[in-house]
């Protein structure tokens, strides 16, 4: 599950709405979909570089990994991190306690099923802006960034519009960020964000059944779709 985002803001508006500065602007593409099992590419905001916006992996190496992405990718999954499975003792607890980073998004999607038919949700801010996303990230020798996507038990908004598992990405409200990234922050303190979550004004909508086609990706397709008897947001 939360193997897809969304991020299509422009670069000029993520950097004029949160303060910060791309370190490769050249390279960053506002995209539709973001499909992180062909190893794409998040922007990210890291606490030990507050102020830039820097590309990463999308599914989380270990710092001192040697072979490809593709190979870890298929002995664990490190697209999405349970934060409820973080222990003390696992080997991703490091980057948690020290390597905590934002994800700018402007949507992620979910799952609805009924009739034993499955249906796709567009989740976004009701305002329409960017938002971060709550992540951890290692650096490789080569100095790439990795990271994964944080995620918690489903809110109850949320829960209205997904039934296949009971879980969500970590809104990080802009409010917070600074919280997020603050490095001497101590671990209980950290679990204890996480599992409280602040509120966010989300908006859920259905969209076309295409965006399961994993190699499908149009710019109308974040619009809402109209199914019979599915669950909206009124």
């Amino acid at each position: 599950m939360y193997y897809k985002l969304s991020n299509t803001a422009e670069r000029e508006r993520i950097e004029k709405a949160f303060r910060v500065s791309f370190k490769y602007p050249n390279l960053y593409r506002p995209e539709v979909v973001i499909n992180g099992l062909t190893e794409s590419i998040l922007p990210v905001i890291t606490s030990t570089e507050p102020e830039a916006v820097s590309p990463a992996i999308w599914g989380l190496l270990p710092e001192h990994f040697r072979d490809d992405w593709q190979h870890f990718q298929n002995l664990t999954n490190t697209l999405n991190i349970d934060e409820r499975n973080a222990l003390p003792e696992f080997w991703y607890t490091e980057a948690l306690k020290k390597r905590r980073c934002l994800i700018l998004v402007t949507g992620f999607f979910t799952t609805y099923i009924k009739n034993g038919t499955t249906y796709p949700y567009y989740v976004s801010l009701k305002s329409g802006d960017p938002f971060f996303l709550a992540g951890i990230y290692n650096i490789l020798e080569d100095g790439f960034i990795s990271c994964a996507l944080l995620i918690g038990k489903a809110n109850t908004y949320i829960q209205r519009f997904q039934n296949v598992v009971d879980s969500m990405p970590i809104v990080v409200p802009k409010s917070s960020s600074g919280f997020w990234l603050n490095e001497d922050m101590s671990f209980e303190d950290i679990k204890t964000f996480l599992a409280k979550p602040r509120k966010s004004r989300l908006r859920a909508n259905p969209i076309a059944k295409e965006f399961f086609n994993q190699n499908i990706s149009y710019d109308s397709m974040l619009e809402p779709y109209d199914y019979e008897d599915l669950p909206i947001d009124e």
